[in-house]
């Protein structure tokens, strides 16, 4: 079974982050820049403080309508905290429960308490998809050769 190592050897293992101080508007052109649905939310030091979504900011403005200001809003308002993570040995399986199961569609990657990549639901199911297509092929060859 695949696992996350090998979606971030596929994809890469780019992350984009901002930090708590930074702004709702800088945030909100890296998203749009890098045409991406979450950042992670890094201190000085690389430590993980929280994650913003695209959800985290509808959430948000959804309950201050009259503040839409962004270039005065810190992300450390907005943002999730108590991010869940997921280390690059665990499989597929681990990280769709994972997203189910919290209602979220990023999960950092983290060896040894350092932030390696960043995995969405759309890059899991990609992997799903291409594994089970493999194993298809593989039971097919199977059948057609076995006699």
């Amino acid at each position: 079974m695949a696992n996350v190592q090998s979606i971030l050897d596929q994809k890469g293992s780019t992350v984009y982050s901002i930090t708590p101080e930074d702004t709702l508007a800088h945030a909100l052109l890296k998203l749009t820049e890098h045409k991406i649905g979450a950042l992670l939310v890094l201190n000085e030091n690389g430590d993980i403080k929280g994650i913003l979504s695209e959800r985290d900011i509808i959430r948000h403005f959804s309950h201050r309508l009259e503040h839409l200001n962004t270039a005065s809003i810190p992300v450390k308002e907005v943002m999730t905290v108590g991010v869940t993570c997921i280390k690059p040995e665990q499989n597929l399986d681990d990280c769709l429960q994972l997203m189910t199961a919290g209602r979220f569609r990023h999960l950092p990657v983290v060896d040894a308490d350092k932030v390696v990549g960043m995995v969405s639901i759309g890059d899991v199911v990609k992997a799903a998809l291409e594994e089970r297509d493999f194993e298809i092929g593989e039971l097919e060859h199977y059948i057609t050769n076995a006699y």
